[in-house]
This record gives structure tokens, sequence and C-alpha cells, in this order.
């Protein structure tokens, strides 16, 4: 029996990522690795992302006790691709899937005793092989813990010996039985955060490697492990830009919606954002705000591209040298001109002027009477245009009388009213001023961090969490999302 995997596309191999010090631990010549999680964690995901991050697709032997191989290739379409075309022997006493250079045996009613024969033949007869157990639970079923371990340290002994590689699975996170056993463990976890799923790996031991993150949040999204590098700021600077990558603005709107940009939110809304749509972006309060910047690039560069205005009031922590810095790595000098980004200074402060410096803004009402202004004039400058409408503000300090959250709200629907996109980002407040601007937006998203990962969820409408990844390869922070799943 054949599988045919072609057209698979293997787009997801770009972004795959294994920690840092669990990489490291990998390439030495000879290893025994236990990876640990209660059912459906990610652990045969893993073990399989292992074989690919590091380009491991020969002389490999899986024994899968749990799932037949064939419903393995089926449930990982990117198995057959990576180890070649795969074919099933008719043989009922020899239940293998055979690939050119790999073995999948199902192994779910054979004896423990074959099975340690077909592993210690495999030891002996291939040169540095890599052998998969999935799982360990399976066969301690039907040992004894006495035999179960000398079989145990005999298979430890033989790998040593032909500077093997063995990856152990076990159901069981409690169970210690290997612990001491192996040069390496690893358990995946799986926990809740605001009704959200969150995956988190922990490297517990890792013999002869020094580990600096002992955990790493990660993703099993397309059935591919993948973890995620903690936060950091300076990925969010402008060096040379190597090469700009318009965005492709085919499609991005229509009669009554607005792409975000993002694929992954436009699933949420449906088809997008409709028009005349208001939303609020929450920014957690120990996260750079050139972060919002980057995220909103795309979105940005769609409406600027179009020949679209785009009006840009920055806000707390992003200055004008940094904001015009990164749109024009971006954005063609044609779409430069449909951007305008006033400077606001509060009068009632002495704010220093000079481009270098973060700008200072008036009182919130100030700041919204200002951009209405500045709203008219561009309508009279583009008319029958679409028009995108950003602008950050700090609410939370004047929110405590009900008149300005009155006041604050009715500005804010008068911009919804005149602009076909209108994006207000906020810093995360106690105070319920959020709960009132949640109430008026058509989307509302958070951006917090996670065991030191930046992610976005959208709160309004309900949504998973989104890994924030940033690609530098162009000189200036490009951002995808990546769903945890």
């Amino acid at each position: 029996m054949k599988i045919n995997t072609k057209g698979f596309i293997f787009t997801m191999y770009n972004s795959m990522h294994i920690p840092n010090e669990l990489i490291d631990f990998l390439k030495r010549e000879t290893y025994s690795l236990l990876i640990k999680g209660d059912a459906g964690t990610g652990k045969t995901t893993l073990a399989l992302s292992i074989l690919r991050t590091l380009n491991i697709n020969k002389d490999c032997l899986y024994i899968s006790t749990r799932i037949s191989p064939e419903q393995l290739f089926k449930y990982y379409p990117w198995l057959g691709s990576f180890f070649g075309e795969s074919t099933k022997s008719e043989s009922e006493e020899n239940s293998e899937f055979e690939t050119d250079k790999s073995v999948f045996v199902d192994a779910r009613l054979d004896e423990p005793g074959s099975l340690f024969e077909r592993i210690t033949n495999q030891l002996m007869d291939v040169k540095t092989p890599i052998i998969i157990i999935d799982s360990w639970d399976a066969i301690g079923y039907f040992m004894d813990k006495e035999a179960l371990m000398n079989n145990a340290r005999v298979l430890q002994t033989w790998r040593e010996r032909s500077g093997a590689k063995i990856i152990f699975i076990e159901e069981d996170p409690k169970d210690a039985t290997l612990d001491f056993l192996v040069d390496g463990i690893v358990e995946l976890q799986q926990k809740y955060y605001d009704n959200r799923i969150v995956r988190e790996i922990f490297l517990s031991k890792l013999r002869g490697v020094r580990i600096n993150r002992p955990s790493y949040i990660f993703t099993l999204n397309n059935n591919v492990f993948r973890s995620y590098e903690p936060y950091n700021p300076t990925d969010y600077v402008i060096t040379n830009i190597r090469n700009k990558n318009p965005e492709n603005k085919l499609q991005t709107f229509s009669d009554t919606h607005i792409k975000t940009g993002y694929l992954e939110l436009d699933r949420i809304l449906g088809a997008g954002l409709h028009k005349k749509s208001f939303v609020n972006i929450e920014l957690d309060s120990n996260i750079n705000a050139k972060v919002i910047v980057a995220f909103l690039g795309k979105i940005i560069s769609n409406f600027a591209n179009s020949s679209n205005p785009v009006l840009f009031q920055s806000f707390e922590g992003i200055n004008y040298e940094y904001l015009t810095k990164y749109l024009k790595s971006r954005l063609s000098k044609d779409a430069m001109r449909m951007l305008e980004i006033p400077q606001f200074a509060n009068k009632s402060k002495s704010a220093s002027t000079h481009s270098t410096q973060a700008l200072r803004y008036p009182d919130s009402i100030q700041q919204l009477e200002s951009i209405k202004k500045d709203i008219i004039k561009i309508q009279k400058k583009h008319p029958k245009k679409l028009f995108l409408t950003i602008m950050g503000s700090d609410l939370s300090h004047e929110s405590h009388t009900s008149d300005i959250r009155k006041q604050i709200k009715q500005q804010i629907e008068f911009i919804k009213s005149k602009t076909d996109l209108f994006i207000l980002v906020t810093r995360h407040s106690q105070d319920n001023i959020q709960e009132k601007l949640s109430k008026i937006s058509d989307m509302y998203l958070n951006v917090s961090e996670i065991n030191g990962t930046l992610f976005l969820k959208s709160k309004i409408p309900w949504s998973h969490l989104y890994a924030i990844v940033t690609d530098r390869n162009s000189g200036y922070p490009n951002v995808s999302l990546e769903p945890i799943v």
C-alpha cells in the first residue's frame, strides 16, 4: 500500500524551531533522550520534528506501540515527503512501513522480547542509528520493573558502543524510573491562560549542556513542534535596509470589508474588518511600543501602497524619527506621500520638538480634538479614498469622571464615522475605561507577555493566542502571527 503525499507544502520548516539548548544536546554523537508528558501534549510531534529539524531521514527505527504507522503518516503528511515514498508490507507477520532509508514498526501487538531483539539488531547492524520508542510505558505494561530496567541498561550499553541515539517517549510524567539512566529529559505541559491553551516545554536535564532558559512556549500548528524565543526589544531596531518587501495589495479591500494584513485575524472576522470599524489594541505596560508599529506595518502598507491616505499620530515610546524610518523601509516614495504624521506637544507642559526625542501629547480630549481637525483636512485632500487613522493615547488617568469618559466615547464615535478604519492603541489599565472601550470596539486586541514570549489575542471576537514572530532578514522588524494550538 502506497501513501501519496505529493503536493504537500513545506513552508512550515522555514519557521520550525527547537530550543537552542536541546539542539546543542541533540547534535552529540550519541545520547538517550526521555520525552515526558501527559496525553495530547505533543510528545510524538516533538520526536518527529527533531528528526526533521536535524535532517535525520535515514537509518531510523520508529517503534510505535500506540498507533499504526499508516495512521502516523496520515496525521503527519510531511513524513512521506521527508522520509521518501513509503510502502506497507503485505505480510501479516511483518507490520512495518518501510521508506527508502527508515523503518516504522507497528508494535502494538508485539511481545517485549521481540521488540528488544529488533532494537538490539538495529544497534548492531546499522552504523550510528537513531531509534524512537513511542512509548516506553506500553512495553512496561508487560514486564516487571526489574526486567524492564535490566533491558533499559542493556539498550544504553549497546547505544553507547554503536554511537547510536535513542529517544524514549513516556506517558506518565511522574514516573522517574528512567530519569537517572538517560542523558536528557524534557517534559511537555499544557495549561490555560485566560481560557486559552498554552503549551510549554521544560528542559529538566541535558547532560553536558548549559541550560540558559529552562522552559519555552511552543505550538503544534501544522503538526509540527515549534518553540519561541523570548521577547527582546532589540528585535525592533532598524538597521541597514537590505530589501523592501511591499505588501501584496490584491484583495485587500472589498466593497464592505478591509483585510487586516494577517490571514489569522481575517479568519476570525470572517472576511476582514467591516468598513467604519473601530479597533482597540491594548498593550501591556512592560512591552515596547515599537512592537505595535511593526504589527501595524502590514495594514499601513496595504492602505498607502493602494494610494489611500493614512493618518498616524505617534504615541508614547515612538519618536518621529523611528516612525518615519520604519515606514520608509516598507513603503515606496509614492506611498510615503499618502502618510500624514502630525507632531503634537502638550501646551500645558514643556516638550522638546527634536525628532530624536519621544513626543509628548496633550490630554486625551485635546488630542482627540486635534486629530479630528486633521481628519477633515485629509478628507478634503483625498476625497473618495479609503482612510486609515491610527493614534495612541493613555486614557487611564482621565477615566475617573463620567463626564470625561462620555467625551472620549463621543470623540471616538465621531472619528469612527469619518474614517474607514480607526485604530486606537492604549496601555493596559485596571481602570474601567478599558471596559468602556471594549463595548464600542469592533475588534479588541491585546498584546501581552507570557514566560518572556510576546503574544496577541483577540478579546472581541474571541481567538486563540498567537505568537508574535519577528523576522529581521530585511533589516527591519517584520511581524507574523502563529497560532498556539
